[in-house]
Parts: structure tokens; C-alpha cells; sequence
């Protein structure tokens, strides 16, 4: 197949030539600065995009996807304790106690967690998820620039433009929002390189071997990176196979041999994960209600995305789920050009019909199970709407199926600047025929230049979390309860968790976990009756007067939660309000190192009174629990 690959429009150099080349004093030094060139340019353009993570230091946040910026330092600091041996990999029970969090189902990412362990103890999780996206777009573009020259073109030029499209296109801006897992796609020019070579005779065993321990160092950074690139990789084989069927006869006995091998030893590497993963406690099945239905619009492929040169914000709220999902946003001026170059150049070479047919699988799929076009339901199925239900595909974001556009967007951009280098310098008309061909890839590109992604300086983490004092509060075994409870909208026992290192445990987070029908998922844990009534004082409700059932509730979820104290910092939303409301139904708390904290864990006992009221016009008067007095710190 790479023999037929590399027989296009255009004369390539044979391996004697290359020998030749390579062989030539003047000719080595002068590539290699151009790859040197090529990937600084990349590693700078990363920076610039992730220039405001930098400027902030370890309070900058992500304004558009604040909580999935949470998760991944979670994540990275549970990588360290991994490492260090104080946790397992594939479960936590610090986040969403007592229940737990089964992490192999959430994305741990241990595959980039574990190798920046050392940088994230010293800088800490906020670091560690900035260098992350920096090597994510940069490693991803220089792994397809390889990918390009040696499978695609021979042009560096042509080569670096088509990686700098896989690398910083608009999908992968866009999931540089808080999804480092997405952007980290480095891996998946060297899974398709390997695939490419199933077809090689007698090398199954070794080809195999390389495919599955890629597959399973893939699993491990994103397995929902490596489910897609599995998909384009058969839609792109069987129909490279169909178009030039006679000659791929005979690369069907080492393609499935390959296959074999891979497929052997990836599962045996990967059995217990999965297991875990899928069966293990705190699994699920697919999505929580909404995330399955994520289409892309039809518009949306011909409209430029917000952080790019060309973006409408207001167009692409219209068009897109959320501000990390812009998959598809390719704009309408770099289609024309693909069209233009596909039609009059291109065309009759079966890679290119291939890449074509792959590409128009996957924007079918992207529009999900019912076709939107301009914000408005349309009465056109989806091609997803078949396979949404199926194993394994039943967890599939659909909208996602976009980003396999970028890679084969890509490739026909590296192939038209190409066949734009071998025009002529002027037309019979006496027109700079090459000079214009130039300005209009430029034009289809300069829109979707990107900008730096938007962030904020966000709150510090208070003392009573990094001097310790916590443990004053939080016997062993209890948990510290944030008011209001940690969750997608307040992220703040996450990220004090992440960045302070501290061994303290929390009740709720923002995770998907098992619904409360069996079979189902959820964003979080099923809420409980005292989370509900803080959250809904945050989002701005009028305070209830407390009541005896209100106490037996808050007994109940603080038995539940095995609380030690409740903890409600001084800059949260209504923090006033909430202060009230807590010190009515369980006491005075304390103000300390930028929070108020609340002592709770006699309440929490089995066979603890109900809480006494603060006021004395109700019955059952008496000292509150936990006073005014700081315990001493020990």
C-alpha cells in the first residue's frame, strides 16, 4: 500500500536519489534546519496560544471550561500519588466520598500524568496541565509533519502546512478548553503509520508487537482518541482496498495476521483497566443524558470558530454545544480551495478519492443522531443514529467524529500546496498563475489562524488548606464538605485537593458516575437534599426558614458523607447567605485561613442528636456544637 501511496500525480524521488541526498554535505545540514525551523516554530506557536495559562501562573483558569480544567489537575495529582504508591491507578476514593470515582472511566490519563509526575510535584498540577497543551499542539503537529513527509509529500514546506492544520486546526484549539487529553493526539500519526504497514508480508509478528504496545500506551492518554483513530483506519483501509481492490488481494492474510498479534497483546496489557473500567465499582454504561446527542450543525462546517482570526462568537454559540466542541468549524473559504484542488488536480488518485470518502464518513457522523443546520432541527436522521446504541459506540460524543476532518483536511492541504509549487510561474495570458494559487491557500488558511486561548485569575486556595489547619477539623476517616458541595459549577474541593497536595478527602465532584437508575450515568453524584438547597441559595434563591425535617436531612447526608466539617470560603458566590443558613442549622462556625468551617463530626455519628437549633424560638435549646473557639491545631 505505501508503494501505491506514494505513485501520485507527481514524480517522487526513488531511494537511490535519497541515498544520493542524504549523502550530500551541503544538502543534510540545510533539512535538518528546516526541521529544526519547522518545530520551533510549532513549540512557539503552542506557547502563544496557551499564553495566558502562563501569564497567570497557578491560579490561571480557563474561562471557558473551568471544570474539566479542575478534573485533569486532579488527575495529574492523583498521577503523583500513583507513582508514590499511596494510590491506585484506576480509582479514587479522595473525590465523591465515600462512594469513590472510578477513574479508568473518566479519562485518568496516567499515559501523560505519570511521565510529568516529577514536574508537577515541583511546579504543581497547573503547570504541569499548561506544559501538557503546549506539548499536546505542538507534539501532535510535529508527529503529522513526519507523518506527511514520509507517506504524503515531499515537500517540507507543503508537509509543515498540513501539519500545522492537524496540530493547531480548529477542533484542536477548541479542545485546548480544558481537554489536554484531546490535544495530546501525538500518538495517532505513529498508530496510522503502523497500520498502514499490516500489509507488509512475514512481519506480522514484530508489526503486530509495535501496534498493540502503541494501542496500549494510546489507551492510556485517551481511549476515546484511540476508538476513533481504530474507526478512520478501517473506513480508510477498506476503502483504499475497494478503489484498488486487484492489488491489495494478497495484504489480506498479513493484515489480519498483524491485527491478531496487536489485538492479542493490547488486551492482554489492557484486560484488568477494562475490566475495571466496565465493571469495576462506581462503572457505568454511556453518557449522561444530553452529552449523546452532541451533533455537529451542518452550517457549522463552513463557519469559522470563535478563537480563530475569523471567528463570530455569536455565530458559534449558535452552532456549536460548547465552546470545546468546535469540531467541525473548517470555513467555508479552505473548503472551496479543497474543492477546487480535489476537482481540478487531485482527484484521480485513489488516496485521494480514499481520503475524500473517509473524510465524508466521519462529517456524517460528526452531525450525530438528527441533522441540525443553522441551529434548527431538520427532519433528517443522522448516520450516527444506527450505531449510537451499539457497545462501546453507545459512550461516543458525536461532534467529536470531527476532529478526524483535520488530519485528512490536512493531508489535501499539504497535497494542494504541493501541486501549487509545481505550477507554472505564469500563465500563456502572461498571469502569475503561481504567485495567485499561493494567495488563495493563503486566504482559505490566514481565518483560521488561532488566538491565545481566554483565561482569568482565579481565586487562591485558602490557608486553611495550604498551612494545614484542615486537619485540626477532619479526623481520619471523615471528609471535608465544601459549602456549596463540590461540583461541575463550584470546583473548589477539587482544585484545593489538586494544587495543594493535601490528603483530606471530599464529598461530590465533577466526574461521570453511575445515575440513579441501574445502567445510567450522571455528571457527579445523584444530588442529595442539602446539596440541593445550597445550590439553589447560590443560584440565587430565598433563604427557607430552617425546620426540623431540614435538620433531619442535613443529619442524614452528613451521616452519609462521613463529614468532619463543613467548609465554606469567604469569596464563594452569596457566602454571606449560605454563613446564615449553616450556623442556623448546626452552630456558630469559625472563621479561619479564608473560610469558615463548621465542626460536624460528632453530628455525623450513627447514633448523634439531630442538631440543635441557634435560635432560642425553637425548642430544644442549648449549646451548638462546635463554638467559636479555633481546637487546637495538632
Amino acid at each position: 500500500m505505501k508503494t501505491e501511496i506514494q505513485e501520485w500525480h507527481r514524480v517522487r524521488t526513488t531511494s537511490a536519489d535519497r541515498s544520493r541526498r542524504a549523502r550530500n554535505p551541503a544538502d543534510q545540514p540545510r533539512r535538518i534546519n528546516a526541521t529544526a525551523l519547522v518545530l520551533a516554530t510549532f513549540l512557539v506557536g503552542a506557547v502563544l496560544v496557551t499564553w495566558g495559562l502562563w501569564r497567570e501562573g497557578s491560579r490561571a483558569m480557563l474561562s471557558a471550561n473551568v471544570p474539566d480544567q479542575v478534573f485533569f489537575q486532579f488527575v495529574l495529582r492523583h498521577a503523583v500519588d500513583v507513582l508514590a504508591g499511596d494510590a491506585t491507578p484506576f480509582f479514587t476514593s479522595q473525590m465523591n466520598a465515600p462512594l469513590g470515582v472510578n477513574l479508568m472511566a473518566n479519562t485518568v490519563v496516567l499515559g501523560l500524568g505519570i511521565p510529568l509526575a516529577p514536574l508537577t510535584v515541583l511546579g504543581g498540577p497547573q503547570l504541569s496541565f499548561t506544559v501538557l497543551l503546549v506539548l499536546g499542539l505542538a507534539g501532535t503537529a510535529a508527529a503529522w509533519y513526519w507523518f506527511l513527509l514520509r507517506h504524503v509529500v515531499s515537500s517540507r514546506a507543503a508537509a509543515a502546512v498540513g501539519a500545522a492544520l492537524c496540530g493547531f486546526g480548529p477542533g484542536m484549539i477548541s479542545q485546548a478548553n480544558g481537554h489536554p487529553n484531546w490535544t495530546a493526539q501525538f500518538l495517532v500519526p505513529f498508530l496510522v503509520h503502523w497500520a498502514l504497514r499490516m500489509a507488509e508480508p512475514g512481519r506480522a509478528l514484530r508489526n503486530g508487537a509495535v501496534l498493540g504496545l502503541l494501542v496500549v500506551v494510546q489507551a492510556f492518554v485517551n481511549e476515546e482518541v484511540l476508538l476513533y483513530t481504530a474507526l478512520a483506519c478501517a473506513v480508510f483501509l477498506t476503502a483504499y482496498a475497494a478503489l484498488t481492490w486487484p492489488a491489495q488481494r494478497a495484504a489480506i492474510r498479513p493484515v489480519l495476521a498483524t491485527a491478531g498479534v496487536a489485538a492479542v497483546l493490547g488486551g492482554a496489557l489492557l484486560a484488568y483497566p477494562l475490566w475495571t473500567q466496565f465493571f469495576g465499582p462506581q462503572s457505568f454504561r454511556g453518557l449522561p443524558p444530553g452529552a449523546s446527542a452532541y451533533g455537529a450543525d451542518l452550517a457549522s462546517f463552513a463557519a469559522f470558530p470563535r478563537l480563530s482570526l475569523g471567528g463570530n462568537v455569536d455565530v458559534t454559540r449558535l452552532l456549536a454545544p460548547n465552546a470545546a466542541e468546535e469540531n467541525t468549524f473548517l470555513g467555508w473559504p479552505l473548503l472551496a480551495l479543497l474543492g477546487l484542488a480535489v476537482a481540478g488536480w487531485l482527484w484521480r488518485q485513489a488516496l485521494v478519492r480514499t481520503l475524500v470518502v473517509t473524510g465524508a464518513v466521519f462529517a456524517l457522523f460528526a452531525m450525530g443522531r438528527q441533522v441540525f443546520a443553522g441551529g434548527e432541527r431538520t427532519a433528517l436522521p443522522g448516520l450516527w443514529r444506527p450505531f449510537n446504541h451499539l457497545p462501546l459506540l453507545e459512550s461516543v460524543v458525536p461532534v467529536r467524529f470531527g476532529l478526524v476532518l483535520l488530519p485528512v483536511v490536512g493531508a489535501l492541504v499539504a497535497l494542494t500546496v504541493e501541486v501549487v509549487a509545481r505550477l507554472p510561474r505564469q500563465s500563456a495570458q502572461g498571469l502569475p498563475l503561481r504567485r495567485l494559487a499561493y494567495a488563495l491557500v493563503g486566504l482559505a488558511l490566514v481565518p483560521l489562524l488561532p488566538l491565545p486561548l481566554p483565561t482569568h485569575r482565579g481565586p487562591a486556595v485558602p490557608r486553611f488548606v495550604t498551612e494545614g489547619t484542615w486537619r485540626a477539623y477532619v479526623p481520619a476517616g471523615r471528609t471535608l464538605v465544601t459549602v456549596p458541595l463540590t461540583s461541575n459549577e463550584h470546583s473548589e474541593g477539587m482544585r484545593w485537593w489538586a494544587q495543594s497536595g493535601a490528603g483530606f478527602s471530599f464529598p461530590g465532584g465533577y466526574f461521570i458516575g453511575p445515575g440513579r437508575q441501574p445502567g445510567t450515568a450522571t455528571f457527579g453524584p445523584p444530588p442529595r437534599p442539602t446539596d440541593l438547597l445550597f445550590a439553589s441559595i447560590v443560584k440565587g434563591a430565598k433563604v427557607p426558614k430552617v425546620t426540623g425535617r431540614m435538620r433531619d436531612g442535613l443529619l442524614a447526608d452528613l451521616r452519609f458523607w462521613r463529614a468532619g466539617a463543613l467548609v465554606l470560603p469567604d469569596g464563594a458566590p452569596r457566602a454571606d447567605v449560605l454563613r446564615e443558613l449553616v450556623d442556623d442549622l448546626v452552630g456558630d462556625g469559625v472563621r479561619t485561613g479564608g473560610v469558615t468551617v463548621w465542626p460536624v463530626s460528632e453530628l455525623a455519628e450513627v447514633d448523634a442528636p439531630a442538631p440543635v437549633p441557634a435560635s432560642a424560638e425553637e425548642p430544644g435549646t442549648g449549646t451548638p456544637p462546635g463554638g467559636r473557639e479555633d481546637p487546637p491545631v495538632g
